[in-house]
């Protein structure tokens, strides 16, 4: 996954302390972080997604697991977003989705 060792490792290990993309601790952004192909579809991350859910989902593709990405409907119902499997959602500390991933 380009999209991971290209933008978002380098970045969490340059804000190692950060829990999101894009530094803050609360509120919603609609604001793309990047884009990346999955499925032969294009797909933007919002910035507030948490580092957590990618890094799992990363490691999932690295040790050969399943595809870690289920394909479900945005909650207006208008469009698409990836999720965790409910496998790797498993491992995932928190409750929270804390994952916006959207067809682009």
């Amino acid at each position: 996954m380009a999209f991971m060792e290209d933008c978002v490792l380098p970045r969490h290990r340059e804000h190692s302390n950060d829990i999101r993309l894009d530094g803050e601790v609360t509120g919603g952004k609609r604001k793309a972080f990047g884009y990346f192909s999955h499925g032969g579809r294009d797909w933007k991350v919002d910035e507030d997604t948490h580092y957590g859910p990618l890094e799992l989902a990363y490691n999932a593709l690295k040790t050969g697991q399943e595809d870690p990405f289920v394909y479900s409907a945005t909650t207006t119902g208008k469009g698409r977003c990836l999720v965790l499997t409910p496998e790797v959602r498993e491992l995932q500390r928190s409750r929270a989705k804390h994952l916006y991933i959207y067809q682009a």
